[in-house]
């Protein structure tokens, strides 16, 4: 953990090389056999590269395994000192991307049941604006029923990661934050109703706007 702290936040730059097993082993308070399992946990992760007589460097950017959900929930916490959320904005994407189609899918697929799972998640996020917590968890619901709908297990599983490691939690005192919420509820019955007709087209299409105008707006609060 420490580690990965240093090598995310820039303590150990790229292509640095880590102290020998030994010496971490001192720094750290373990023994030889712990650090070296520390070490392959951040190979494994792309942090790191292990090399036998030349050490343990540190790997570029584009090497780091950023849907690990260590990874990502270390990056993040230093991506939010990043006026730009660069690193937000490419999981938003990434999100948007896979949603989209996933809703295209899940319409022609979704049964009457999960629809009227919809319904009522649409009924109770309507009756919880003053538990953001709670509405949260409905919203996520709501997108996750449409994404199982369509089958797509790793879609569905890159898209849980974003969910739960890239979130925005805004002000419930604001009041532009209620209405912002409120905005939510809208943009999901208007999914629901292209699900419901079978749309798969609309659906998606609606499902990308809703997710970039709810990032514009989230990004709009961490900026200011």
């Amino acid at each position: 953990e420490e580690l990965a702290h240093q090598i995310i936040g820039g303590t150990l730059p790229q292509g640095s090389v880590l102290p020998t097993e030994p010496t971490l082993g001192e720094q750290f308070g373990f023994s030889r056999t712990v650090i070296r399992e520390g070490l392959k946990q951040l190979e494994e992760r792309g942090l790191v590269r292990v090399e036998q007589g030349r050490g343990t460097t540190v790997q570029q950017r584009d090497s780091w395994n950023l849907l690990d959900p260590a990874v990502i929930r270390i990056a993040l916490e230093y991506d939010q000192y990043d006026r730009e959320m660069s690193l937000l904005d490419d999981l938003i994407t990434v999100r948007r991307v896979l949603e989209a189609e996933m809703a295209r899918v899940a319409a022609t697929q979704l049964t009457e049941d999960e629809l009227a799972a919809l319904a009522e998640n649409i009924e109770r996020m309507a009756a919880t604006y003053d538990d953001y917590d709670r509405f949260r968890a409905l919203d996520n619901a709501f997108h996750a029923i449409v994404m199982k709908a369509s089958g797509n297990q790793v879609g569905l599983t890159i898209v849980r990661t974003i969910h739960t490691h890239g979130g925005v939690r805004p002000p419930l005192a604001s009041a532009a934050s209620r209405a912002a919420l409120k905005r939510t509820v809208v943009a999901h019955r208007a999914i629901y109703d292209a699900l419901a007709t079978r749309d798969g087209e609309a659906a998606g299409e609606l499902i990308s706007k809703h997710i970039n105008s709810a990032w514009a707006e989230r990004r709009k609060r961490r900026s200011t």
